[in-house]
């Protein structure tokens, strides 16, 4: 079961019409929607962005004695020397399915939740996304089964979602969907996607800061350096380039970076810098997550950091990057 907090809290849950000391009926009522005992109908929906009505979900006929359970999971996959994919998994149950069937019919059937006295209650703004869960019937028929909710805050009966934990599954199959991770990126440690936010700061026109480019000391330590390259379809507003390659600058080319940088002339003029650089490099440091630096390799050639403003990039710095990414 996918949860989604929204935000917020509610005074009364969605389906309350009851007052104060009076039953809430949380269930909602579909029929039975027969299905195909796969996922390839999943993996269409995602595949496709979700256009087009949702799929239809039901509950379980009282006719039905099922023998199976089927699960389609999106999930993400590292393959060894590909990188990471977008997948979907096939779960089967290798097991009894009776206790979860049992339970989810008397879930259809159980009383609703009293309010409270005096109706003094609230409620969490929380979105759920019901799972692709299929019951095959032993004349081999596939129903899509919803779980139902329960209580007066509105909420995956956990009576169901404990008995369909219980159930022994294993996964018959994938489909990979697409690849999230290059093999490139996954093996370097870079995200395989960062957004040129020496651009993003020259739109922003704030006021000139006199912080240093480098939130920590580094001189003389390493730079961790990540190369990405903008498509036609990146983003307007904050643009973000895909992987390219990577590498690390030590030594005496990692002192001109750390020296060139911290001292290095804030930008000025940036309204003429109306496109982001096609390519450019991210540094990281040594002090730690989110100390991140963008240096534009074209363009305006503009130098942004986590801490600081702007700032104009040196030559000699962008030499040192140019020739640390090679061809």
């Amino acid at each position: 079961m996918s949860t989604l907090i929204v935000s917020g809290c509610a005074s009364k849950p969605v389906a309350s019409d009851g007052g104060p000391g009076q039953a809430v009926t949380t269930s909602n009522t579909f029929a039975p929607v027969k299905t195909k005992n796969d996922c390839t109908d999943y993996v269409a929906q995602i595949t496709s962005a979700a256009n087009g009505p949702s799929p239809k979900i039901g509950l379980l006929p009282a006719s039905a004695h099922p023998v199976a359970l089927l699960e389609c999971v999106q999930d993400f996959q590292d393959v060894p020397g590909q990188g990471q994919f977008s997948v979907v998994n096939t779960v089967r149950s290798t097991g009894s399915v009776d206790a979860f069937v049992s339970a989810l019919r008397a879930a259809y059937v159980r009383p609703p939740e009293p309010t409270p006295q005096g109706g003094n209650y609230s409620c969490a703004a929380i979105g759920y996304a019901q799972q692709w869960l299929v019951l095959i019937d032993a004349d081999g028929t596939a129903y899509r089964i919803e779980i139902p909710f329960w209580g007066v805050c509105p909420a995956p009966d956990r009576t169901v979602t404990s008995a369909l934990a219980a159930v022994k599954t294993k996964v018959t199959s994938t489909v990979r969907l697409r690849q999230t991770i290059s093999q490139g990126a996954q093996a370097s440690g870079c995200e395989q996607q960062f957004a040129e936010m020496a651009f993003v700061g020259a739109q922003t026109n704030g006021p000139a800061s006199t912080r240093p480019f480098f939130a920590g000391q580094n001189a003389g330590k390493p730079f961790r350096v990540c190369y990405y390259k903008l498509t036609g379809t990146a983003d307007k507003q904050k643009p973000a380039g895909d992987f390219e390659s990577a590498a690390t600058i030590t030594g005496a080319p990692a002192a001109t970076i750390y020296d060139g940088l911290t001292n290095a002339a804030t930008a000025a003029n940036t309204d003429s810098c109306t496109s982001p650089a096609t390519e450019y490099a991210v540094l990281f440091t040594n002090g730690g997550a989110g100390d991140w630096s963008v240096v534009e390799l074209g363009g305006c050639k503009l130098a942004a950091s986590s801490s600081g403003p702007d700032r104009e990039v040196p030559a000699a710095v962008m030499q040192v990057l140019v020739a640390a990414k090679g061809t």
